[in-house]
């Protein structure tokens, strides 16, 4: 049983080293050496634990949706009104706003999933969950327009550093929730 355990941290130092590796060099700067490197293991693990370079990359961006999703679904899970569903927004706004590492990540996960239909998958599945949230509440339409506006934000921190309040982004989500 303690070997099982040492080769699951294992594994998950090295998917956690492989998204380490992609918000430094992006998804194609992924290599079998740079992952061992970041996770400080030998080079040899990699394939170990994993059939393929792809399939390395694709359980870390799993990883990734997973551990996102962890910080913000118990306030969607929670929310019974409009100002429940407006701190989910936020909650999910806040779960990237704070790391530039989660950021970038996003948006290799969302270039990948333009070029691959298993990345594809994966993001429309994370952007339907979290919709599916929204319209307990909500009707479809409306549960859109709240993904279009909590992308919207995130999109701009990228670019934009001019730093939102979270009372800025409460008065945003509203409005969507209001007008539509």
């Amino acid at each position: 049983m303690r070997d099982k355990a040492r080769s699951e941290a294992t594994r998950l130092a090295l998917l956690t080293a492989a998204l380490d590796v992609a918000a430094e060099y992006g998804v194609k700067g992924i290599t079998h050496r740079r992952v061992a490197q970041a996770a400080g293991l030998s080079l040899g693990l990699t394939s170990y634990h994993f059939s393929s370079l792809d399939a390395l990359v694709l359980q870390a961006f799993k990883l990734f949706v997973s551990t996102t999703t962890s910080r913000y679904e118990e306030h969607f899970l929670a929310a019974t009104d409009q100002e429940g569903v407006v701190e989910a927004a936020l909650a999910m706004v806040t779960a990237l706003k704070d790391s530039q590492r989660d950021r970038t990540l996003v948006y290799e996960l969302y270039a990948q999933s333009v070029r691959d239909p298993t990345y594809r998958d994966i993001t429309a599945q994370w952007s339907r969950a979290a919709r599916a949230q929204v319209e307990r509440l909500y009707d479809p339409r409306t549960a859109r327009h709240l993904e279009a506006a909590w992308e919207g934000i995130n999109v701009q921190m990228i670019y934009d550093r001019a730093e939102r309040t979270d009372d800025e982004l409460r008065e945003l989500f509203r409005l969507v929730l209001s007008h539509t």
